[in-house]
């Protein structure tokens, strides 16, 4: 069976040659099990999240249909001019890694490099491989097969993107016309799945990617404003009256919050004495010195850390290099520590102590940015301690709290911002959702004058045949008078078929142009209502026409209204979608009435469908933004809600809708009279 005759069996056509009831009945049972197929690949493709696996779910729908156990996906990077095998079984060859790119063969060398550089199907058997091999030219790679199909992959944009091949290694096996027509017309479908699953895998995993950069934004700004506030208390605490002893307890409890401080101390410097103070020290195992207790500036690790007047870090393993070199002498308190931190108190050039920390938990260290963090602390607490600069101490505290005011502006301002996105992101998916039925449209209305314009086309090229055979026998000089009748019997007639078709054509294009240019605009205009229903129903044939559903308009054809036309458009495209997409999910043979009439001093407008219901808590949430029962297979939850809008704000009218499970939706419509900007203004 040829193309031609699969699909006019796939949309309901009759079948041009008989057939015996039984072949008849296993055709269309596999043109229905090949519908499934094709289905469920697309269903598939719309939530994949492993291109691998929809891969094998692939070579599972076509193992289906025939015989696949060596199938194989190529897909062509063209940038590298390579190709890599993204799936691939096969009974008899070695399965190459998935991502390893080989470079795109000349066509006369690989059967597969020739259907992705002509873009053109290739049905190939063992005798045609065997031949080329015999006379020197080598035709593939791996064990010949015996018969061999290949299928380019063609994207939307019409460029070829890979290969789809399945072969047989099986002796005498030779896959049917019918085999190679379902498999053409199957990586049609797999084409578009593949793409599709591709994107849905670059946008997730781009989503995740900003997803884990918004984590680290925002772990980021809890950190700063942790820091700010722990800035914000020891500034706040350097300008309160209280004792030193309560200061020195209260910066320990903000060290405590910033980073692990169970054991703090601070040392202050007595340049007089070159001695040095411990008035605060807490440690888990050793007791805090008496408070008269001295010892050299010199000593121990706060020694080093004066010396060196830079910020230290050290573990047991640069505390034996440092003692081992005389860096470090009478070092007191436990030696144990897992490690120990110190930053100096330097104001002004001028050294006023360390501030250290350590840990004695081996689970429990001290990094780089800890130590950093501790250098920023100290110059503050430095500050704060500092009473013969405390006008300068006072205006650095004024200073940070305006710093952090500002910062608090700002962090507002994005707030606000991104409230203003996220309106102007709902706004832009409404929009994307009218131009995606205006795509539908143009979808529709190409659909529907291509059958006439090829009927033009095939009508010229009959009359050029005609007339270049009426000259020949002119130059000749044998036309006789019955030649010549039959000539221009045969140009009335193409005349006949051109004027019909180009009138038909015409026809849609001026429907197409006046629907196209109502639903980018908002004016307000008088038409024809039901002659306005038909020609917006026409772009949306081509979704019928696979399917035994049909639409009844009952609306006077003299009846003329003034109001938006392009809203009235979409509001029933997005209503017929939804019945398609949604209500006839399960329903063989869907029905749509529409009902227009003048009721009083309004236009009613009924639409029925005989789809699948709704219950009561998914009716309420019918018309809300972003609500769908397809989440996650195309559906935007716009549709209805566009629908409410353009009803209510756009023409001033009102709908309401009701629906029992199983027994389709109803919505009830009703328009104002006075135009939709009178009603809008009132």
């Amino acid at each position: 069976m040829g193309m031609a005759s699969i699909r006019s069996i796939n949309h309901g056509g009759a079948v041009r040659e008989a057939m015996p009831n039984s072949q008849m009945a296993k055709r269309l049972a596999r043109l229905e099990a090949v519908q499934a197929v094709v289905l469920d690949i697309g269903r598939r493709a719309a939530h994949c999240k492993d291109l691998r696996e929809f891969y094998r779910t692939v070579h599972a729908a076509v193992a289906r249909l025939m015989s696949a156990r060596s199938f194989f996906i190529a897909l062509y990077d063209a940038p590298a001019n390579g190709i890599r095998f993204a799936y691939r079984v096969d009974e008899k060859d070695d399965i190459p890694d998935p991502d390893t790119l080989f470079p795109l063969q000349p066509s006369h060398v690989s059967p597969t490099s020739m259907v992705i550089r002509s873009g053109k199907p290739l049905v190939i058997a063992r005798e045609e491989i065997l031949a080329r091999n015999t006379q020197g030219r080598s035709w593939g790679a791996g064990a010949p097969a015996e018969h061999w199909i290949g299928m380019p992959l063609i994207g939307h944009d019409e460029a070829v993107f890979g290969a789809i091949v399945v072969q047989s290694y099986a002796p005498g096996f030779r896959y049917s016309e019918e085999d190679i027509a379902l498999f053409g017309l199957m990586s049609e479908h797999v084409a578009e799945a593949v793409e599709h699953a591709q994107f849905a895998v670059r946008l997730e995993r781009a989503i995740a990617e900003r997803t884990e950069r918004l984590e680290s934004e925002i772990a980021e700004r809890r950190h700063a404003e942790k820091l700010q506030r722990a800035l914000y208390e020891i500034s706040a605490l350097s300008v309160k009256d209280i004792g030193l002893d309560a200061f020195y307890a209260g910066l320990h409890a903000v060290m405590g919050e910033l980073m692990y401080a169970r054991n703090f101390a601070v040392v202050l410097y007595e340049p007089t004495s070159g001695m040095v103070s411990f008035p605060y020290y807490a440690d888990e195992n050793d007791a805090k010195p008496p408070a008269e207790y001295r010892r050299p500036a010199g000593d121990g690790l706060t020694g080093f850390v004066m010396k060196t007047r830079a910020p230290q870090s050290v573990d047991q393993a640069r505390f034996k290099e440092l003692h081992a070199a005389g860096e470090l002498v009478n070092v007191i308190g436990s030696l144990d520590f897992h490690v120990w931190m110190g930053a100096p108190l330097v104001y002004q050039d001028t050294m006023l102590g360390v501030v250290a920390l350590q840990s004695y938990d081996p689970a429990i260290g001290y990094g780089e940015h800890d130590l950093k963090l501790l250098s920023f602390v100290a110059d503050h607490i430095a500050a704060a301690l500092s009473r013969k600069q405390a006008d300068d101490a006072l205006r650095a505290a004024h200073a940070r709290m305006e710093a952090g005011r500002a910062k608090l502006q700002s962090t507002n301002d994005e707030l606000r911002k991104t409230l203003t996105d996220l309106g102007l992101a709902q706004d832009e998916l409404i929009r994307q959702e009218k131009l995606a039925g205006l795509g539908a449209l143009v979808a529709g209305i190409a659909h529907e004058v291509n059958t006439p314009l090829g009927i033009c086309v095939t009508a010229v090229s009959h009359l050029v045949e005609e007339t270049l055979g009426i000259r020949r026998k002119l130059d000749e000089g044998g036309v006789s008078a019955a030649d010549l009748g039959a000539h221009f019997d045969a140009v009335e007639e193409v005349l006949r078929i051109l004027t019909s078709n180009t009138q038909r054509a015409s026809g849609l294009i001026r429907s197409f142009k006046q629907v196209a240019v109502d639903q980018s605009s908002e004016d307000v205009r008088e038409f024809a209502l039901a002659e306005y229903i038909e020609d917006t129903l026409k772009s949306l044939r081509p979704k019928l026409k696979s399917t035994r559903h049909a639409i009844a308009v009952d609306c006077d054809p003299s009846l003329r209204v003034r109001s938006m036309p392009g809203a009235l458009s979409q509001i029933l495209t997005n209503l017929v979608i939804n019945s398609l997409v949604h209500g006839f999910e399960g329903v063989p043979e869907g029905r749509i009435a529409i009902h227009a009439r003048i009721d009083a001093d309004a236009l009613a407008i009924d639409y029925r469908d005989n789809g699948c219901g709704m219950d009561a808590e998914s009716l309420k949430r019918l018309f809300d933004p972003f609500y769908t029962t397809k989440r996650g297979r195309g559906g935007s939850g716009l549709g209805a809600n566009i629908v409410y809008n353009l009803v209510t704000r756009r023409l001033g009218g009102t709908i309401a809708a009701d629906s029992v499970p199983g027994n389709g939706l109803h919505y009830a419509i009703r328009l104002p009279l006075t135009g939709p900007r009178d009603a809008v203004g009132h």
